[in-house]
């Protein structure tokens, strides 16, 4: 049964115990969500979703393989990935004779894929690789980000934010030389200023005239709140330090201190943001994160001062004390 089902049944269980509706209306109305015990959709979607990434990497490890002439890897790869999207953009099409539109964003994905490996395969051919990697994880961003808004395919917006990610993380260490700092930020901390940037995205979307779908808006709100708060994590064990020889690991250090604080507050600052707009998103990052700073700090100041025994216990303790208020949250 998907969420959006329990949750009308759980309305109408309601509104029969406050007598709201009669007892022949409730069964009848309940029974129109009670047949179907497992969310197929939501199946559907993640297995087509594995599916279509393992056979893409299968694929293009068998084609590397198989062929050793670069030109006839570039002509395989590019019929497989011509086709794929023919097939893909047709299958989502309803008044095709076979409507399977899931199925073909999994083809849609697999050609993405492939055609990342295609187009590094025609620069090596061409050119020797003699343009940068960088700059082709940067170009291939932008064909998925085209194709993501063009056929309005969230899961190549995934792949194209993820593949942007890589690109910056790798080009500020290419103009730096590889060294930990670029403009006197460490790789955590640029990510941290950057991910700001993808939230206001996200946020733009959803206030702009432009027909968006509603999950583009949920893609750029989770990987900007995914980045911030990984990149602010690992600032708090390590603190801003150039590289992994110079990382701090005292419990002590002021550094450390103020980014676990500098982390707790922005966590703060979106709970308050997704409390005041009724966004469980926002609301369920800062607990989850909220929860894992305390956990991480736990860690740090407790590990080596407290019996195992003792640790895990507390430790459980805590956890369960947790559940125990936000279950009695929910059930209010």
């Amino acid at each position: 049964m998907g969420k959006k089902d329990e949750i009308i049944l759980k309305e109408i269980e309601k509104w029969h115990k406050q007598d709201i509706i009669e007892e022949v209306l409730y069964k009848r109305l309940s029974s129109m969500y009670i047949e179907n015990k497992w969310d197929f959709t939501t199946i559907i979607k993640w297995t087509l979703i594995i599916g279509a990434i393992m056979i893409s990497i299968g694929l293009i490890s068998f084609f590397a393989l198989l062929f050793n002439s670069t030109i006839l890897g570039i002509l395989i790869l590019s019929a497989f990935c011509l086709a794929g999207y023919y097939y893909g953009f047709k299958l989502k099409k309803i008044d095709f004779r076979y409507y399977f539109p899931k199925t073909g964003n999994a083809l849609i994905a697999i050609s993405s894929l492939l055609l990342g490996a295609d187009i590094f395969a025609i620069n090596k051919f061409l050119f020797n690789e003699g343009i940068h990697w960088t700059i082709l994880i940067f170009f291939i961003s932008l064909i998925y980000l085209f194709i993501a808004y063009f056929k309005e395919n969230t899961l190549i917006l995934v792949f194209s934010l993820l593949g942007f990610a890589t690109w910056f993380g790798a080009e500020t260490g290419y103009m730096s030389g590889w060294g930990a700092y670029f403009l006197g930020l460490n790789y955590p901390m640029r990510f941290a200023v950057i991910s700001p940037i993808i939230i206001l995205i996200g946020y733009l979307h959803k206030r702009s005239n432009f027909s968006v779908p509603k999950s583009f808006v949920r893609t750029y709100y989770s990987f900007g709140l995914l980045y911030l708060n990984l990149s602010l994590w690992i600032l708090s064990i390590f603190g801003h330090q150039e590289g992994l020889n110079n990382w701090a690991f005292s419990s002590n250090n002021l550094e450390l201190l103020f980014f676990s604080i500098l982390w707790l507050t922005v966590d703060l600052i979106i709970f308050i943001i997704g409390t005041k707009v009724k966004d469980t998103m926002f609301v369920g990052y800062a607990i989850t994160f909220i929860i894992l700073n305390l956990y991480t700090r736990y860690f740090e100041y407790f590990w080596d001062k407290m019996y195992k025994s003792l640790f895990f216990i507390v430790l459980g303790g805590i956890s369960i004390i947790i559940v125990l208020y936000f279950e009695k949250k929910l059930s209010r």
